[in-house]
């Protein structure tokens, strides 16, 4: 109980600083729509040089993209905040959720080693223990990377002069927790709203630094402090998160890798899913002496199909 209050007081810090920074970047937003229809004026004019097109021609091409582009953008501070108030509902949820299964988890465990015959208890046992270890150890780790991230995040930003430094490096560190697309949602968020109130060098400078420090999170932080816990390579990563997402949306991607890690130590542990465990690891290298029972069905019958042949 202790452990889920204290996460929930973190929620609402982070749901409320969040939430009054997007209120306040509504009044910065008629500055971003009127810097975009510069830079749409800007290139109109690069177009007839560059191409030599009349102006006609130009301003035919130009209105067409700006009544698709404009409406699309003059809905997302909506849609953030739709997204906010949506994300606070699934809180609640996942926090009876988590509060119940911690209640019940003695009586889960009873469930599966109930399930199976008595000869699987201590595999059933072993694979709980490993995947507490795998688990906590991860979320640790990447709590641990996310405050880092995050403060060299809002460092650069401030060193660059963006107005929502804190919260493009808050968000932008929520978003590395999703491998591979967190750090491209991160640049496209970072630079709509730094070309907002920056100027268009700025908004360069901005996303070069999130893709310097991301790089060195990726090749140097993330392999230091979360380790060689969760070792699942990236084809499998992304497919999970891809997965992730068409099951579960934006918090599908978030739960993917966590998910995926619990997938691994069951395989690991099954002889007949072994195989998958190898596909997943991040090098297929895995401690692991024990035979597919496919291969071992497959011996069986090896003797077999000879004798009738004979």
């Amino acid at each position: 109980m202790i452990s889920l209050l204290i996460a929930l007081v973190v929620f609402f810090v982070v749901f409320y600083f969040i939430s009054s920074s997007i209120v306040s970047f509504k009044s910065d937003f008629p500055a971003m729509v009127k810097n975009i229809q510069q830079a749409i004026a800007d290139f109109r004019v690069w177009l007839q040089v560059r191409f030599n097109l009349s102006t006609e021609k130009v301003q035919e091409m130009m209105n067409s993209s700006t009544s698709d582009v404009l409406p699309k953008t003059s809905a997302l501070v909506n849609t953030a905040i739709t997204t906010v108030g949506d994300a606070f509902l699934i809180g609640i949820i996942i926090f009876l959720q988590t509060f119940l299964l911690l209640l019940y988890r003695s009586l889960i465990l009873r469930f599966f080693i109930s399930l199976f015959a008595d000869e699987f208890s201590p595999r059933i046992f072993n694979i709980v223990d490993r995947t507490r270890y795998v688990i906590r150890s991860y979320i640790v780790g990447l709590f641990i990377e996310m405050v880092v991230v995050a403060i060299a995040y809002c460092g650069a930003l401030f060193i660059l002069g963006v107005k929502y430094a804190l919260l493009l490096g808050v968000i932008g560190a929520m978003l590395n927790l999703i491998p591979y697309l967190g750090i491209c949602i991160a640049c496209v968020l970072t630079a709509l709203i730094t070309f907002s109130t920056n100027a268009p060098s700025t908004v360069i400078w901005s996303v070069a630094s999130i893709i310097l420090i991301h790089f060195i999170d990726a090749n140097i932080l993330l392999p230091k402090i979360v380790g060689s816990k969760v070792r699942i390579n990236a084809l499998a990563t992304i497919m999970g998160v891809i997965i992730g997402s068409a099951l579960w949306g934006i918090p599908g991607m978030f739960l993917a890798v966590p998910a995926m890690a619990i997938i691994k130590v069951i395989f690991e542990d099954i002889p007949a899913l072994y195989p998958f465990a190898i596909i997943m690891d991040d090098d297929g290298e895995i401690n692991n002496n024990k035979r597919p029972s496919i291969k071992k069905l497959v011996g069986k019958m090896r003797p077999a199909k000879a004798k009738a042949t004979v």
